[in-house]
């Protein structure tokens, strides 16, 4: 289960990279680009957010 979350975090953070080089690099204007890179952006938050919740959840309960 562990390396399952380590996986998952690493996915979320090189989709949240992808998303900022692509959104600093050129940004866009189309509506379909936006929608994409919010879609990118909102699964990188879903992903790592709880499994960030957990891990310093656990550090202060410690």
């Amino acid at each position: 289960m562990r390396a399952v979350a380590y996986v998952l975090s690493a996915v979320a953070l090189i989709l949240g990279v992808v998303y900022m080089i692509s959104t600093l690099s050129t940004p866009s204007l189309d509506p379909l680009i936006y929608a994409r890179d919010l879609a990118i952006a909102a699964i990188a938050v879903g992903v790592a957010a709880p499994i960030l919740l957990r891990k310093f959840s656990a550090a202060e309960a410690a």
